[in-house]
């Protein structure tokens, strides 16, 4: 057997209910299972206060933990992004609203979500940027 990383050999056995080996996995393998679940909790239990935070007018402490909740699944969980968008919607910054959409809509643009943040992009853009005519008047200078 080569010499590698001791944490990737198959050393712990998983049983069934009988006691029959049913599978064989690395350390490093069972840590990555037992961490999984872990991480969802802490996930869940963050988004649940954000929630709570959302619902008392506190924005500023909800923000801090969706836009915490963001970085941690890299803007690709939408639930949260969704959410810290609808913060600064009620907050009129549609800055920060089009900056949160577009990180997502980088990281998701494959995915079916994509179309949701496209439309919520465009009614951003017809909201807040100034109209195609007006933009003509100014470059052409009348």
């Amino acid at each position: 057997m080569p010499a590698g990383n001791s944490q990737e050999l198959p050393v712990i056995l998983i049983r069934d209910h009988d006691g029959n080996v049913i599978e064989k996995i690395s350390v490093k393998e069972w840590l990555r299972r037992k961490a999984l679940p872990q991480n969802e909790n802490f996930e869940i239990k963050l988004y649940r206060e954000a929630l709570n935070y959302y619902a008392i007018d506190e924005m500023d402490k909800a923000e801090d933990l969706l836009l915490y909740l963001c970085e941690l699944s890299d803007y690709t969980h939408y639930e949260y992004v969704e959410r810290v968008a609808n913060i600064y919607r009620r907050e009129n910054r549609p800055d920060k609203e089009r900056c949160v959409l577009l990180l997502a809509y980088r990281k998701l643009r494959l995915d079916p979500v994509a179309a949701r943040i496209d439309r919520r992009l465009e009614k951003l853009d017809r909201a807040f940027l100034p109209k195609t005519a007006f933009m003509n008047q100014a470059i052409i200078g009348n």
